[in-house]
């Protein structure tokens, strides 16, 4: 089985090259690198023209991460001996043996719908940027590990997690074909950027695929290139927007309307620590963001609808899931 690897690129041509780089890199498996740049104007057709083996699509406009990767997973899956989807970030280092370590893993399990390595700070690789992602009980995401140092080899074993990190991971063909509601894109187009990978993960759990941490596949990640060129207050814009939209999606009723108090409390400590750490323009981006992804929440209805006829997991399994930091066995 082949890997698609997908990148999508905005003015990122001062760290594609080492992206690019380590996925040619692979080691073990066959792989096609796929890449689509959302009209930058920076060097980055420069850079593409020393790499003729990528297949480059110039868009015209910002398609957005979720458009972008949609259209290269499609363009990949057009060729039938792809199995396996990787999605790396600009941002984004692999070990050489990252995707030989992942592929191996599924092939040795069923059921398999997504993977993720131990990723690692690109510019320090003894502290942790994530094993997995996971929704607490507020329902906002978390990257679990983010920032702790990095533990003894023998302390890291492969787990069956809520989700992966998008920065970084494999998604299985068969899952992607076979995840309901993709009306609006495997990854969710409204989102633009900013937890598709979550509402992914929670989509795919609640229809019975399995996620896992596989330790011995390494990922290094500098984080938030694209966004930091943006502005400082963007990414808070996009999460605070997508939030409310990852939870009537996909949670259940019981379960949502137990946990609406607990997402307010969220939505204050957030805006709360923002204050603290940024400024008021900050924590207001946050919530002004926020009340209009709850005034956007009746376009996900029919994506609900759709998502809980296809759901296969039991209302208090879930409900345990959402206070285990995202880790299932």
């Amino acid at each position: 089985m082949k890997v698609a690897f997908c990148v999508v690129a905005w003015n990122n041509a001062d760290v594609l090259r080492l992206c690019l780089d380590s996925l040619l890199a692979q080691t073990g498996v066959q792989a096609d690198v796929y890449m689509i740049d959302n009209a930058s104007t920076d060097e980055t057709r420069a850079v593409m023209a020393e790499y003729p083996s990528v297949h480059v699509t110039w868009s015209k406009a910002n398609t957005g991460f979720a458009r972008g990767n949609n259209l290269m997973i499609a363009q990949a899956l057009r060729d039938p001996q792809v199995g396996y989807v990787a999605l790396v970030n600009t941002d984004a280092t692999l070990d050489a043996a990252w995707a030989s370590t992942l592929v191996g893993f599924a092939e040795s399990r069923p059921n398999v719908g997504s993977l993720q390595g131990l990723t690692l700070d690109y510019f320090d690789h003894q502290i942790v940027d994530s094993t997995h992602i996971f929704l607490n009980p507020n329902l906002h995401a978390q990257q679990h590990g983010y920032g702790a140092a990095r533990l003894p080899a023998d302390q890291y074993y492969p787990q069956k997690v809520f989700g992966v990190n998008a920065a970084a991971c494999m998604y299985t063909r068969a899952m992607i074909e076979a995840l309901p509601d993709r009306q609006n894109g495997f990854f969710d187009e409204r989102f633009f950027m900013y937890y598709e990978d979550i509402d992914v993960s929670y989509r795919a759990l609640l229809c019975g695929w399995d996620a896992w941490f596989v330790p011995d596949a390494l990922a290094y990640h500098m984080g938030s290139v694209s966004t930091k060129k943006r502005g400082s207050t963007y990414s808070l814009t996009m999460v605070g927007r997508n939030i409310p939209a990852v939870a009537v999606k996909n949670t259940p009723g019981p379960v949502l309307l137990r946990l609406v108090p607990n997402m307010a409390y969220g939505l204050a400590v957030l805006c709360r620590e923002l204050l603290r750490e940024q400024g008021a323009r900050a924590a207001l981006s946050l919530f002004t963001a926020y009340l209009g992804g709850l005034i956007r929440v009746p376009l996900y209805l029919g994506s609900r609808r759709r998502i809980m006829a296809a759901k296969v997991i039991d209302d208090a399994y879930l409900a345990r899931l959402l206070r285990r930091s995202g880790v299932l066995g």
